[in-house]
């Protein structure tokens, strides 16, 4: 899902998604994940970054009814803290999505 991308820069992203939008906001993430999150803080994460992408691709299925003008303050905000921004991933997961759902088929025909 994130396997790709840098550890430190997803988890600042769910950091500021935890801070601004708190638990209570984000309707589908459970606190498992947040558990099995502070269990790999310690950077030994031997499935990559599973409970991290989890987490984040659930926020990211809950932002898609925000309008575009929010996203794009999110996405401001998450740049100046060099964290992955909410349009990055949700195109990464376009991306990741489309390659699992087609996977013959090249992403950009």
């Amino acid at each position: 899902m994130f396997s790709d991308l840098d550890y430190a820069r997803l988890k600042r992203s769910f950091e500021y998604f935890v801070q601004h939008y708190g638990p209570a906001e984000l309707n589908t993430l459970c606190s498992h994940h947040i558990k099995l999150l502070e269990r790999d803080a310690s950077g030994r994460m031997p499935r990559g970054h599973r409970p991290l992408e989890v987490v984040i691709a659930e926020f990211i299925e809950d932002t898609q009814d925000f309008c575009h003008e929010r996203v794009s303050e999110i996405d401001r905000d998450l740049q100046k803290r060099d964290a992955y921004t909410v349009s990055f991933l949700r195109e990464h997961l376009k991306r990741s999505s489309d390659k699992f759902n087609h996977p013959g088929k090249p992403i950009y025909q």
